[in-house]
């Protein structure tokens, strides 16, 4: 039943994450034996499981008690509410295969658990038959799923709690995933080649945790790298340390090979699993949630409206005011059973999502702005049938001059705090076209009832067709709308207050037609064309970039400092190309033509316009 179900080996640790937390889990441990990824372990402080439970566990996949009768009987749902676990926390599972999405990862799995107050540890030793496609004509043959042996141990530890999972001899595929091996088989085979020869789309990713050369013996501590690790953090840092390091390791792309990295160009397979990880689980936040950003976080906050096309309502905090008490928000509130943390390998996941402002010259706006909304659409009128039972959620919409990285571009449906798919950056397939200030945006939508009967079986993906999803999706659509109004009113505004001599630095006829192609390339009036510059400094660029803005190395475009001839320039036909570059480079910005393109390419794609513009001796 669960074969195919899941896309990535992450996602199988992702539904173990979520199991421990309805099991009122306060801590998770995760051991995956990086580099080798031979063997993982996770474990968790949660309620455990009694015989009952666990029987039930192994022989009714697709059978969770959660939610039904059932729970409250077996003590894994609230006495008070079947959607609550007995802590009060909202429950994400729902239909019991969560745990053998381990399938994808191996066929032979342990479960080790225990109650508090029980004087025996339960173990389940699972070996599960994946496949099977050959056809039994006779029809008397029972297809058999798997084999489960369970025993007991004694237990000194009355008072401890929890359930570990061992997946024992994990799939030589799955390994090799969360290895990269592909990626590094392909990067041994380019790096040989003279850089010019390379394929541009195979490199090494930045960040890493090694390949090895050859498969070390089991329980062999040394390793031989082909590729040795090159991590953000250092041995002895805290495990949240390890993570804000990781995080920063990120946001420190920008302005190095790209405006906008990414995640895949970034880190490797093992360290973007824990990103994914971290952004999937009911975690808190690598500082604070968004809810909680105050006056002091110098953010212009607005209401949202549930109808009308116009603008949204600002909302003016007070120093110390949360956004959470000024608009009677419940999301990201104290978690009943005492908080939840994750870690892998000795780091701690946080939520890796900030709200601060990137300083950019670019955008008319000067400050990050925070669209903020509630919806509890009244449904009493719909056949009980068609409606889908109640739909209640929060959530914000966070526009910034950039987002960084680009994968946390677009929206996130949080249900019960958990998710299982990244961000849409079409949010929700949105029609207008507002690529730029689309580009700008982090939105997620906490839903704390309904929806989840509109989640496909894999968690990843959702039925268009469910009527909750149909009232998201223009909620959000109508909010998307607010926004651009809103944002569009404060830049005329702002633009309209520049200074004389602001509007005479763009006075001169070419800068002024680079400008005025780029606006009309762009077709929005959300900010004004970008300021680009041309330095013999490559740290002074780097820097620039951070900045927003548009630079370009001398170095790095010969025609900038002589002929094709090699004839040195004059002050004046330096100056002179300068400014014809920048013009270039502006019009091309506003065709979104260097959006993507690594500085590198930019470069040498302006060099040889610059060829074609002065040589004129070119046969």
């Amino acid at each position: 039943m669960t074969d195919g179900i899941y896309r990535q080996p992450s996602s199988a640790l992702r539904e173990l994450i979520s199991n421990a937390y309805d099991a009122d889990a306060t801590e998770v441990f995760i051991e995956t034996d990086v580099p080798r990824f031979s063997q993982i372990r996770i474990r968790d402080n949660g309620a455990g499981m009694d015989e009952q439970m666990l029987a039930r566990l192994v022989y009714h996949i697709g059978g969770s008690s959660k939610r039904t009768r059932f729970g409250k009987a077996l003590g894994t749902t609230s006495a008070e509410s079947p959607e609550l676990t007995p802590k009060g926390r909202r429950l994400i599972g729902k239909i019991g295969i969560g745990l053998f999405s381990v399938s994808q990862l191996t066929s032979h799995f342990q479960i080790i658990t225990k109650m508090k107050g029980a004087s025996h540890r339960l173990i389940a030793d699972v070996i599960l038959r994946t496949y099977s496609e050959d056809i039994d004509e006779s029809g008397d043959v029972p297809f058999e799923s798997g084999s489960v042996k369970v025993f007991s141990v004694p237990a000194e530890d009355e008072e401890v709690q929890g359930t570990e999972i061992i997946l024992l001899s994990v799939r030589p595929r799955a390994r090799d995933i969360l290895r990269s091996k592909d990626r590094w088989l392909r990067w041994a085979e380019e790096e040989v080649l003279l850089p010019e020869k390379r394929d541009p789309k195979a490199s090494p990713p930045s960040w890493h945790v090694g390949f090895l050369l050859q498969e070390s013996k089991e329980g062999a501590v040394d390793a031989t790298y082909q590729y040795a690790p090159k991590i953000p953090w250092d041995g002895g840092d805290a495990p949240l340390s390890r993570f804000r390091k990781l995080f920063a390791a990120v946001a420190d792309q920008v302005g190095t090979t790209t405006e906008r990295p990414d995640l895949a160009g970034t880190l490797d397979t093992y360290l973007a699993a824990l990103w994914s990880l971290s952004l999937s689980a009911p975690l808190d936040y690598i500082d604070k949630h968004p809810f909680d950003l105050t006056g002091k976080d110098d953010v212009l906050l607005y209401k949202l409206r549930n109808s009308g096309r116009g603008k949204a309502d600002p909302v003016q905090l007070g120093e110390n005011q949360t956004i959470r008490e000024a608009l009677s928000l419940s999301s990201g509130a104290a978690d009943p059973a005492g908080g939840f943390r994750v870690f892998v390998d000795q780091v701690e996941l946080r939520r890796p999502i900030k709200f601060a402002y990137w300083p950019q010259k670019r955008t008319s706006v000067g400050k990050a702005m925070m669209f903020v909304g509630a919806y509890r659409p009244d449904l009493s009128k719909v056949a009980a049938h068609v409606r889908g039972g109640t739909l209640e959620f929060e959530g914000y919409l966070f526009l910034n001059s950039k987002v960084v990285p680009k994968e946390n571009n677009g929206v996130l449906i949080r249900i019960n705090g958990s998710s299982g798919a990244l961000f849409d950056d079409q949010f929700m397939k949105y029609q207008i076209s507002e690529q730029t200030r689309l580009r700008q945006i982090t939105s997620e939508i906490f839903v704390s009832s309904g929806l989840d009967a509109a989640l496909n079986i894999d968690r990843e993906s959702f039925n268009f067709a469910h009527p909750h999803y149909q009232i998201l999706s223009n909620w959000l659509h109508l909010s998307l709308r607010q926004l651009a109004n809103t944002h569009k009113a404060l830049g005329d505004a702002v633009r309209q207050a520049l200074t004389t001599q602001e509007r005479a630095r763009t006075a001169q006829k070419l800068e002024q037609f680079a400008q005025e192609s780029w606006m009309r390339a762009r077709r929005e009036d959300l900010e004004p064309p970008p300021e680009v510059q041309v330095t013999d400094k490559p740290l002074e660029a780097e820097f620039l970039r951070k900045a927003g803005a548009i630079v370009y190395e001398k170095a790095l475009v010969p025609m900038l400092i002589r002929s094709e001839r090699e004839t040195k320039l004059s002050a004046d036909d330096r100056s002179r190309r300068e400014q014809v570059l920048k013009a270039i480079a502006t019009v091309l910005d506003g065709y979104g033509v260097l959006s993507d393109m690594p500085y590198a390419k930019q470069h040498e794609l302006l060099d040889a316009l610059l060829v074609i513009y002065f040589e004129n001796n070119l046969k």
